[in-house]
């Protein structure tokens, strides 16, 4: 029997980058936050807190010198914008369905589309016991590549039987169509709802 492990495959599409952005955004706006007190609170100085917060010696040192403080600020908005061009376009873009190169040789390739195998993956866990629909996904990249598999489940449907037929059957046969020994893959169980019976 195959042990049964937590996959390392999102069921959901990575949101690492963006955490990562709004973290860093976070910290800086707390920074902010923390730097704004300090300085209103008095800490640097009475005189530096009755100051407005435009600084008026950097206010005159930008109007005395605009060969300078123009440049800066275009290039700076310049790059502020491209970067929330390129953060919007990557949050955006459609997650990749590699398709999966199977052979190579002097006479050409062959590759089998990312849509044919997971029909073909889905007919097979259609056919598995208790398994009323499924829905699958590749992820993952053509090197390495991963599924994601999300299984409507009869009323009553034993879980473990599931699994096992799952990975002798549908899972063993994916692995083996695509010549790898290890396929990660997430798994989530839906529960189908029993039909309604109307009260008389």
């Amino acid at each position: 029997m195959t042990e049964v492990k937590p996959s390392a495959t999102p069921t959901g599409r990575a949101l690492g980058f963006e955490r990562v952005v709004v973290v860093v955004l976070g910290l800086l706006a707390l920074l902010a936050g923390a730097a704004a007190l300090v300085v209103g609170a008095g800490w640097l100085g009475a005189f530096r807190a009755q100051r407005p917060l435009a600084d008026p010696l950097l206010v005159a040192w930008v109007q005395d010198h605009p060969e300078w403080a123009v440049p800066v600020a275009i290039v700076l908005g310049l790059v502020l914008f491209g970067f929330g061009l390129w953060a919007a376009a990557r949050a955006l873009r459609p997650e990749p369905r590699p398709d999966m190169p199977l052979e190579r040789g002097d006479d050409g390739s062959l590759t089998v589309a990312s849509a044919a195998l997971t029909d073909a993956v889905r007919a097979d866990a259609e056919r598995v016991t208790g398994v009323s629909r499924a829905r699958v996904r590749m992820a993952g990249s053509a090197h390495r590549p991963s599924l994601r598999l999300t299984l409507s489940l009869q009323e009553g449907t034993n879980v473990r039987h599931v699994w096992d037929e799952l990975d002798s059957k549908v899972l063993a046969r994916a692995r083996e169509t695509l010549g790898v020994e290890v396929l990660p893959t997430a798994i989530r169980l839906q529960l189908d709802r029993a039909p309604r019976q109307r009260v008389r």
